[in-house]
Order: C-alpha cells, then sequence, then structure tokens
C-alpha cells in the first residue's frame, strides 16, 4: 500500500511523473521504493516500511541516521552517474539514484531495503550494540529481519539499472546539443521570415529601427536572452534586406551592434574590463566571417556573453543555466500582469520553496527582486517615448499604484521616474 508523505519540493505535475515511475519499478519487482527530497525528508513511498525499519526508529526516535543516508547515497549517485548500491546504518542493502531535474539535483529516490545472502545473525548483534538498543528487543528484530526479501547480486545489478532508467526518464529537459540545434534552425527561420517582412514594406520609406536597439539594450540588461535573439533576428532581418550583397557594409553594421551591446552590458553591471577583454580581437573575428550564417552566429555567441556579463549566473551546468533562463523568459513574457513565485516555479517544474532558494542562489536577487528590476526596465521606454501620465504606466507595468511604482523605481536609478524622464528628454 503506497504512503503518501508531506511533499514541498516537487510540483503537482513533477510529483505525479516521479510517483508513476516509482509504482512501475515497484510492480515490476516487488521492492519498496522512496522518494527523498534534496534534504533527505521523506516524500512517498511505494508500500509501507518494513517492520525491521519501523522497530528500529520507534528505538531510536532522533538517532536514527537514515535521512542522512539516504541523502549521502544520493549525492554519490550523482557524483558517480549511475545507481549507488550501499548498506544502511540497520545493516540492509539500498540501491539509490539521484534525482537529477533541469540539471539540479533535487533529491533521490531509494530502493529497498534487501539482503543479498543468507541472513546474517551477527547483523542484529551489531545493531543493538551501535544504537544501544534494550538486549530484550533482539528477538523481535532478528525475526523481522529474517523477513527482509534475498535478492541475489547479480539480478539486484539489473534492478538498479532499472531503477536508473526509471529515474533519468524523470530528467526531462532537453539535452545542450538538441538545444543549440533547435535555436539554429528556429533562428535562420525568423531571420529569413523578418528579411520577407522588410521586403513587404520596402515599398515605404524605411528607416534604420532604432527602438530596437533600445528594446536590446534593455534585454541585456536584465538578462533575457530569449527576448534579446527575438530582437537581433529583427534587426539582422533589416540589415541584410536593406544592405543585400554588401557584404562590407553588413559586418560593418554587425560591429556596431557588438558596441551597443557592450554597452548595455556595461548599464546592466558588467565592468569595463571583462567587456573590452570580451572584445579584443571580436571585431577582427566579424570581418574574418566567411559566410552569412557564420556571422550570424558569431554575433549570437557575443550577444550570450554579454548576457552573462550583465546578467551573472553562477553555475555552470548548462541544464541550470537553461532552467533559469526559462523562468527568465516568463517572467519578462508576463510581467506586465499580476505574476507570482508560483506560476513561474510551476512553469519550469519546480516546487515553489525550491525554485526561490535556487533563483536566489543563482541570480544574487529573488524573484520579487527581479520582477521589480524588469518592469522598471520596460518603464523606461514609456517614460521616453510617449505622454502617459505616471499613474497610466504604473498600471501597465503590473504595479499596484503610481507611490509604489515610484519607491521601486527611485530604488533601482537613485532617481524618481519624473526626473528621469525630464532628465533623458531634455
Amino acid at each position: 500500500m503506497a504512503t503518501d508523505m508531506e511533499n514541498r519540493s516537487f510540483a503537482d505535475e513533477e510529483f505525479a511523473l516521479i510517483r508513476r515511475n516509482m509504482d512501475i519499478f515497484y510492480r515490476a519487482t516487488d521492492v519498496n521504493v522512496l522518494l527523498v527530497d534534496e534534504l533527505g525528508n521523506s516524500c512517498y513511498q511505494t508500500r509501507e516500511q518494513e517492520m525491521y525499519c519501523c522497530r528500529i526508529n520507534e528505538l531510536t526516535g532522533e538517532r536514527t541516521p537514515c535521512n542522512s543516508a539516504h541523502l549521502y547515497a544520493g549525492k554519490q549517485s550523482q557524483e558517480l552517474g549511475e545507481a549507488y548500491i550501499f548498506f544502511c546504518p540497520a545493516g540492509l542493502v539500498h540501491f539509490t539514484v539521484a534525482l537529477t531535474i533541469g540539471g539540479v539535483f533535487r533529491g533521490a529516490i531509494v530502493a529497498g531495503p534487501i539482503q543479498m545472502d543468507t541472513p546474517d545473525p551477527y547483523v542484529i548483534e551489531n545493531v543493538v550494540k551501535v544504537f544501544h538498543l534494550p538486549v530484550g528487543e533482539k528477538q523481535f528484530l532478528q525475526s523481522k529481519y529474517a523477513e527482509i526479501p534475498v535478492i541475489p547480486p547479480d539480478r539486484t545489478r539489473y534492478i538498479s539499472e532499472l531503477l536508473y532508467i526509471l529515474a533519468k526518464d524523470i530528467a526531462y529537459e532537453e539535452r545542450d546539443l538538441f538545444r543549440k540545434q533547435r535555436d539554429f534552425y528556429q533562428g535562420q527561420r525568423i531571420l529569413n521570415e523578418n528579411i520577407q517582412a522588410h521586403k513587404e514594406a520596402a515599398a515605404g520609406k524605411q528607416t534604420y529601427p532604432i527602438h530596437l536597439e533600445k528594446q536590446l539594450e534593455e534585454k541585456i540588461r536584465i538578462g533575457d536572452a530569449v527576448g534579446a535573439r527575438a530582437i537581433l533576428n529583427e534587426l539582422l532581418g533589416y540589415i541584410f534586406f536593406k544592405h543585400q550583397g554588401n557584404q562590407q557594409t553588413v559586418t560593418s553594421m554587425i560591429v556596431e551592434l557588438v558596441v551597443v551591446m557592450s554597452r548595455a552590458a556595461v548599464d546592466g553591471g558588467a565592468s569595463y574590463e571583462e567587456v573590452f577583454r570580451l572584445n579584443g580581437g571580436a571585431y577582427e573575428a566579424a570581418f574574418r566571417a566567411e559566410s552569412t550564417e557564420a556571422l550570424c552566429n558569431w554575433l549570437v555567441e557575443q550577444l550570450d556573453r554579454f548576457i552573462r556579463l550583465a546578467f551573472p549566473i553562477k553555475t555552470r551546468n548548462t541544464e541550470q543555466i537553461n532552467v533559469i533562463m526559462k523562468a527568465v523568459a516568463y517572467i519578462n513574457e508576463n510581467y506586465h500582469r499580476e505574476l507570482n513565485l508560483e506560476e513561474v516555479a510551476s512553469h519550469v517544474n519546480l516546487s515553489p520553496s525550491y525554485f526561490s532558494r535556487f533563483f536566489g542562489k543563482e541570480t544574487g536577487m529573488n524573484f520579487a527582486q527581479y520582477l521589480n528590476l524588469v518592469r522598471v526596465e520596460a518603464s523606461k521606454r514609456h517614460l521616453l517615448e510617449g505622454e502617459a501620465s505616471l499613474s497610466e504606466i504604473a498600471v501597465r507595468m503590473g504595479f499596484s499604484d503610481q507611490s509604489y511604482y515610484s519607491k521601486v523605481f527611485k530604488k533601482f536609478e537613485k532617481i524618481s521616474p519624473g526626473k528621469y524622464r525630464k532628465m533623458h528628454q531634455a
């Protein structure tokens, strides 16, 4: 009979998938399975705990190191990249697979207990001695210990491999190579669509879309890689159409875009030294590009580097970075309405509490701070490009009222939105 425990670490959809795979494993092997979170806390198991384990837990209370043993085994599995077989403190065999979702260690799936050989009578002697249990408990523990199923070592190996396969099925995030291929072809498709759009608009007067440069700078400052790439594709569509056949001019304009991106990175907090180092030799590389595709790829790589300087993420794990970028993109698409932590966490398949810790640790700011940053940056365009009142802009940006908007704006920019408008319009 499955046993539900308190789950605070996994989103509902994610938890349902984990439970499904655990139940499949249990029905196929008749070996009990336990889910623990990143702190070692139990979240779910496929049947009730063995009486042997229950009695030891009752007798030892908080002295039972089961949680720490499960967590340690999960970390070992993550480090080794395979199932980790271990003896628990009560002398029984378990095998564990790290549960990694989006490149982030989220806990472990622990199968067992089992024995791989004939029950050893000295195990109970040792358990009673180590945990200082009453000698009178020996007979009961011995009888329950004998009920633990015995599975030969060769079959245990196959069972542990099955557990590994089912656990990895949960890590459904796209792999880095596939993501890069997808982004390349999607970028080329969007670029072609933008060129076609400029062709269709060529009958009228066309001027360089300077407003897109401003939006590109904004996206770099707030680390929105998805939004920045979309805007960059629009700019490239204009450049390639307007100056088709003139490779020298195209390359020169792309180099100018690098200057724009450099300035945005510095405005976003990157140091001049880092930007200068990144730009070293970059212009020569642009002029050495042998094709339009090579030039586009080079520029997108430069864009990604500038974004990482302006919006640094501590982890170097590609899948973890993808989780952050997915959350950032969602926030940037929905900042103008009421948006909360729970909704964004659900979008990236993380529990709210875990997402909050993960996002804060990796970006250096919490969810509310980043949401306010996005809203303030977006509001700057409205302050400079239109006649909307501060109260209208506040509502458009998702702020509850003008007073709160002004307070948040001043916190980021050190001046009020009204003074910012006057200063830049002048």
